[in-house]
């Protein structure tokens, strides 16, 4: 409320949203610097406990199965008590399992550990992508969404190697039980964080002003938030109502694609470079970790692009332009990296791919806000359980091509993947909401 003798000062718009930045862009570094440390450890654990290649291979599914079948209620979770509840209970129970994991002892109590982390971690981007709707305004929310999502959690995926392989185990010489003890304690330290500095509202925030509130919602378009009802609470109609949509069905397709591509660079990548191209692993170490950077690039200049698209030519065009061209140069560059018998240039390559393939990550989280509405963090959780399910079928799919048709087999079916990711992009349009009670059909 402003009165006339308050200070000149307090008409500038403070910057706790930045803050709100901070917490949310650390979160997400810090559950792909959590998850990725289990490749980096699995060597150590697997000759340690006697462990075969085949009970890896079911540990990681336990972390991926578990992280598809929670998506929903934890997205749903996120919103009907709101983030600033869901985040830090999820931060500390994940970094506590991260400690369990080094607490374990053998095979069920390491699948135990690890489905319990992936149902914890689940809820982490569906609960994001309500943080950055309610304190960002339009204008810059799908490059706020690219730094958080990509940039943050691909830096963080990438880091895990260097902090967890080189510098704990390596440098310090740590065990690996020590090691994830000691990055757990830095989760534990952000959930403390998150509780006390965040708020689900910015008009409650004791160190907003109302020039930032006023800033935050100016763009926003009227929706599901100022009509009282949540849209998912009468159940089947509203499921009905999102199934009926052509652009649910892309936004699913798009996220399977998404995440069955994502595995051969997460878990194929290390082994091609020495089983297919001869590198040794000081120097497979390094170089797999080019595409996850290019990743994190793409995402940075794909959310500043697709701002600035949608200010030109509009919301729907911005979305499907965006997407479309990302996964289509994905493909291509995918492809084309077979042509390279050197391991170091195919990685420069693909590096290329990842940053053009993920420049459509902020573009897919801004899409999901456009069309959510309020039940945001449910549609994400849908649409997010979709992706988990592709990346625990590529596991399996992979191997076999691999194991019966070689590596180039497993390079064509990635890029023919991208290459139906990037189509599932004409089939959704983001100027539309999900729900009856949304305002009516935006640009």
């Amino acid at each position: 409320m402003a009165t006339e003798n308050r200070d000149p000062r307090s008409t500038r718009p403070t910057r706790v949203r930045w803050l709100v930045f901070v917490l949310a862009s650390a979160t997400s570094w810090l559950l792909y610097l959590h998850r990725y440390a289990w490749g980096v450890i699995k060597p150590d654990v697997k000759s340690e406990l006697g462990l075969t290649d085949v009970e890896l291979g079911w540990l990681d599914s336990a972390f991926n199965a578990a992280y598809a079948a929670f998506q929903i209620p934890t997205g749903l979770l996120g919103d009907l008590a709101g983030p600033a509840a869901v985040l830090p209970a999820m931060i500390f129970g994940w970094s506590a399992c991260l400690a369990g994991t080094g607490a374990a002892g053998g095979f069920w109590m390491l699948a135990s550990v690890r489905g319990l982390f992936g149902v914890l971690q689940a809820g982490a981007y569906p609960n994001l992508s309500k943080v950055t709707r309610r304190w960002f305004p339009h204008s810059v929310r799908t490059t706020v969404q690219g730094l958080v999502a990509t940039l943050a959690g691909r830096t963080g995926g990438a880091c895990a190697s260097l902090v967890v392989g080189a510098l704990l185990l390596g440098t310090l010489g740590l065990r690996w039980r020590g090691a994830l003890c000691l990055i757990a304690v830095a989760g534990i330290a952000l959930a403390a964080l998150f509780r006390i500095f965040y708020r689900d509202d910015p008009a409650r925030h004791p160190w907003v002003n109302d020039a930032e509130r006023e800033l935050i919602g100016a763009e926003e378009p009227p929706d599901a938030d100022n009509t009282g009802d949540h849209p998912v609470a009468d159940g089947r109609g509203a499921i009905r109502n999102i199934l009926a949509l052509p652009t649910f069905a892309g936004l699913v397709l798009q996220m399977f694609t998404a995440a069955f591509g994502d595995m051969l660079y997460v878990y194929w990548i290390p082994s091609f470079l020495e089983e297919g191209r001869g590198l040794s692993k000081a120097e497979a170490g390094f170089f797999a970790s080019l595409p996850l950077w290019g990743g994190a690039l793409g995402g940075t200049a794909g959310g500043m692009l697709n701002d600035l698209l949608v200010r030109l030519r509009g919301r729907r065009f911005a979305r499907r332009a965006m997407g479309l061209s990302g996964k289509l140069a994905s493909a291509a560059l995918v492809g084309a990296s077979l042509s390279f018998e050197d391991g170091r240039h195919a990685m420069v390559v693909l590096a290329a791919a990842r940053f053009f393939g993920d420049w459509s990550q902020p573009t897919f989280w801004g899409t999901i806000t456009d069309v959510g509405g309020r039940a945001v963090g449910s549609l994400f959780g849908v649409i997010n359980m979709a992706g988990s399910i592709g990346a625990a079928a590529a596991g399996p799919i992979l191997g076999s091509i691999k194991q019966e048709a070689g590596w180039s087999a497993v390079f064509l079916t990635i890029a023919c993947v991208d290459l139906v990711s990037g189509l599932s992009w004409l089939l959704v349009d983001a100027g539309r909401r999900l729900w009856k009670e949304a305002a009516g059909p935006e640009r």
